[in-house]
């Protein structure tokens, strides 16, 4: 029995060392050929919650404006690259327009 070929970390950055690619962006699109495309999703879910938490002192209105309008602009930019889809970036662009009325709206 021949044992399986795993799809592992060091392959990749084995596969990167040749200088073009940066560690990030090769230990990236490991992530995303393991998850089948969820990482750069869940990296960018994740900067905006952290984004969100830090600046929750400005008030619950502003930390959400301000969150969402930063995902809508790298939603934007992942899916220019092609590493989301058009409909989850339709579903940033949407939370990212509430995101700014909102802002908006409660600063009168």
């Amino acid at each position: 029995m021949a044992m399986e070929d795993y799809n592992l970390p060091t392959t990749a950055l084995r596969n990167c060392v040749n200088g073009t690619d940066g560690t990030f962006y090769c230990l990236g699109q490991w992530g995303s050929d393991v998850t089948q495309g969820f990482w750069w999703l869940a990296l960018l879910i994740g900067f905006c919650f952290a984004l969100f938490m830090a600046t929750f002192r400005y008030g619950t209105t502003r930390a959400f404006g301000f969150a969402s309008v930063v995902g809508l602009l790298g939603s934007i930019y992942l899916s220019i690259l092609g590493y989301l889809p058009w409909w989850i970036t339709s579903a940033f662009i949407l939370v990212g327009a509430v995101g700014f009325a909102a802002m908006i709206i409660s600063q009168k």
